[in-house]
């Protein structure tokens, strides 16, 4: 019966075959007994994983994990490997699961590779062979574009993808990294007292070149009193990296830019002790500690 309700939602498994998807059932428990969506995902998956020859069709649903919930929880919860999870909603690191945000779930496992990769995350997972054979399909994001993808059934992150998916969300904004000044109430080299740092203080000559801590859209730049020149730009995951006290902009707003270029020359501008770079990471707007999130060592 509730395969019936729900039949404008299946994607017939079968290579070359194309179906654009326009809503999906909202799961709202992961416990069975109270919610018959997440008791078909997971009767799905217990047939795919016993290898019988009539295996579901692929489907997707929606969820709003809990404050309480990360990727790999949730992985668990819908009996998934987090490749599965992270590829459909086009994650390149465990942190950008937003909990109390709506995100997709697929009902078999398998990855999900987009056909045009922007930036090093997808391009690396658009070059690397995969074993099964792959489903061309399209999935609406929650932005209401549509993103074509290829699902390989079954297929897992590589030992190198791997690495690479759990490794730091950002990288060194630096190619040599010391921290003289770190995140948090430090005393104000000012005006005295204790005052918060909202980033992280990095030792640089002037014109060091400064590169982009993640993939990412330049959101802007400009000169303030206490910054002096800065950029700001703007990440999946509603995340932020800012770099401040430059010398010189390299990028303009709205340019995208990959994690590794080139962006600025560190300085000595806006209100300073010396030349340095000041980083920071904010997730919604809010500040928080570059050293929890960044292979400053790596």
């Amino acid at each position: 019966m509730l395969r019936t309700v729900i039949l404008s939602f299946i994607l017939i498994l079968a290579a070359g075959n194309t179906s654009v998807f326009a809503d999906y059932p909202l799961i709202h428990f992961t416990i069975e007994s109270r919610d018959p969506l997440y008791s078909q995902q997971q009767q799905d998956v217990e047939i795919w994983y016993s290898g019988t020859r009539d295996l579901p069709p692929l489907m997707i649903y929606r969820y709003i994990p809990r404050s309480s919930e990360n990727l790999f929880s949730v992985a668990a919860a819908f009996n998934l490997p987090y490749d599965s999870i992270a590829t459909l909603n086009g994650w390149d690191s465990p942190g950008l699961l937003n909990p109390e945000k709506e995100l997709l779930i697929p009902n078999i496992p398998g990855l999900f590779v987009p056909e045009k990769p922007e930036g090093n995350w997808q391009n690396e997972l658009t070059n690397n062979s995969r074993t099964s054979e792959p489903v061309n399909i399209k999935v609406d994001s929650r932005n209401g574009e549509t993103n074509n993808l290829k699902f390989f059934p079954g297929e897992k992150f590589t030992s190198a993808e791997r690495i690479r998916f759990l490794g730091s969300l950002f990288s060194a904004p630096l190619r040599d990294v010391k921290i003289t000044s770190p995140f948090g109430y430090r005393s104000n080299p000012f005006r005295g007292g204790l005052s918060f740092h909202p980033g992280v203080d990095l030792r640089a000559g002037m014109n060091t070149p400064v590169f982009a801590a993640r993939d990412g859209i330049v959101k802007d730049t400009g000169i303030l009193e206490i910054y002096g020149h800065f950029i700001i730009i703007d990440h999946d995951g509603g995340y932020q990296s800012v770099y401040a006290h430059l010398n010189e902009v390299l990028v303009s707003a709205g340019e995208a830019v990959n994690a590794g270029d080139r962006i600025a020359l560190s300085g000595n501008s806006g209100v300073s002790t010396g030349p340095h770079l000041h980083f920071e990471i904010r997730r919604d707007g809010k500040p928080v500690d570059p050293s929890r999130l960044t292979s400053f060592y790596n």
